[in-house]
C-alpha cells in the first residue's frame, strides 16, 4: 500500500515514515525546508498547499500541523483544504486538546478541522495523540525541538525545572511507536470512520514526569508571571494559556481496535536525547 505522509520531517512524522517503510508500506514523505533522508522513504519537497500526492497514492496520512504561530489556525485550515481536495482516504492526526474545557486557538482549529474531515465524504480516521514522546530518530533531526527532549535535557542539566503553578496537571504520554503502530494497523485493516484518543495507560502529573526523568526539584512559577515572561523564552502565549489543563484520555478503544496496547511511560527512551 502506498502512503503519502505530510509533515514527514517532524518528530512524529519521521518516526511514522520509517516504521511504515519497515512494515512494508511504500512511503512518500512530504517535507518543506528540513532535509529528509530516511532509509526506505521517498522524499518529496514542497508545501502541503502547493503539492499533489505522488501517483498511485492510496492513503494520505496528514501529520503536518502548526502549533506555535500567530496564524496557526489559518495555516492549518489551508493545509487541510489541500488535503481534502485530493479526494483520497485520510488519516488525520489531531490532538487530545479538542476535549479540553478551556480551549485556545489551536484547540479550536483542531475541533473545526475534525468536523471538516467528518463532513468530507471521504474514508477517514481521526487519531489524537496525548503528549507523544520517544527517542531521537537515528537518521533525522527535526527543525522543531521536540518538547519531551527539551524537558529531559532540563531535568539532567538544571538544579530545578520551572513549571507553571505546582505542576499537578496531568498528561498521558504515548510512545511514538505505539501511536504510529496503531495507525498502521488500522490502515491495514481498512478500519475507516473511527475516532480514537492515543495515550499511555496511566495519567501522570508533570511533577511525576519530571521526577521519572531525573529532575531534582521543580520551581513553581505563578501562571500570570509565566504568561508574561514565557513568550520572551520562546513559549507561545496561545500554548501557555491552557498549559495547566488536565489532559486525561481513555486509550482503551484504540487498543481494542488496533490490537496494540500502549506501554507505560518509559523515561529510558529519553536518556540520550
Amino acid at each position: 500500500m502506498r502512503l503519502f505522509v505530510t509533515g514527514a520531517s517532524s518528530f512524529v512524522g519521521a518516526h511514522f515514515s520509517s516504521l511504515a517503510s519497515r512494515e512494508g508500506f511504500v512511503v512518500h514523505g512530504l517535507h518543506r525546508k528540513t532535509p529528509l533522508q530516511l532509509r526506505g522513504v521517498v522524499a518529496v519537497r514542497g508545501d502541503v498547499a502547493g503539492t499533489r500526492p505522488s501517483p498511485g497514492t492510496e492513503v494520505v496520512v496528514h501529520l503536518a500541523t502548526k502549533v506555535m504561530a500567530d496564524d496557526a489556525r489559518e495555516q492549518n485550515r489551508r493545509m487541510l483544504d489541500a488535503v481534502l481536495s485530493w479526494r483520497l482516504p485520510i488519516v488525520y492526526a489531531s490532538s487530545t486538546v479538542v476535549h479540553w474545557e478551556r480551549q485556545n486557538e489551536y484547540a479550536r482549529s483542531r475541533v473545526e478541522d475534525e468536523a471538516r474531515v467528518r463532513e468530507s465524504g471521504l474514508p477517514y480516521l481521526i487519531v489524537r495523540p496525548c503528549a507523544p514522546y520517544g527517542p531521537r530518530h537515528r537518521e533525522h533531526q527535526p527543525a522543531h525541538k521536540e518538547s519531551f527532549h527539551t524537558l529531559a535535557r532540563m531535568c539532567r542539566k538544571l538544579p530545578f525545572v520551572p513549571v507553571m503553578g505546582q505542576g499537578d496537571y496531568r498528561r498521558q504520554p504515548v510512545h511514538v511507536d505505539d501511536f504510529n503502530g496503531a495507525i498502521l494497523r488500522l490502515i491495514s485493516a481498512g478500519a475507516w470512520g473511527g475516532e480514537y484518543d492515543a495515550g499511555g495507560p496511566t495519567p501522570l502529573s508533570l511533577r511525576d514526569i519530571i521526577q521519572q526523568l531525573g529532575g531534582k526539584r521543580v520551581l513553581p512559577i505563578p501562571r500570570p508571571v509565566l504568561r508574561v515572561v514565557g513568550p520572551l523564552a520562546g513559549l507561545h502565549s496561545d500554548v501557555l494559556s491552557t498549559f495547566d489543563t488536565d489532559d486525561v484520555v481513555d486509550p482503551g478503544p484504540l487498543a481494542a481496535a488496533s490490537g496494540l496496547s500502549p506501554r507505560a511511560f518509559d523515561p529510558g527512551t529519553l536518556a540520550n536525547v
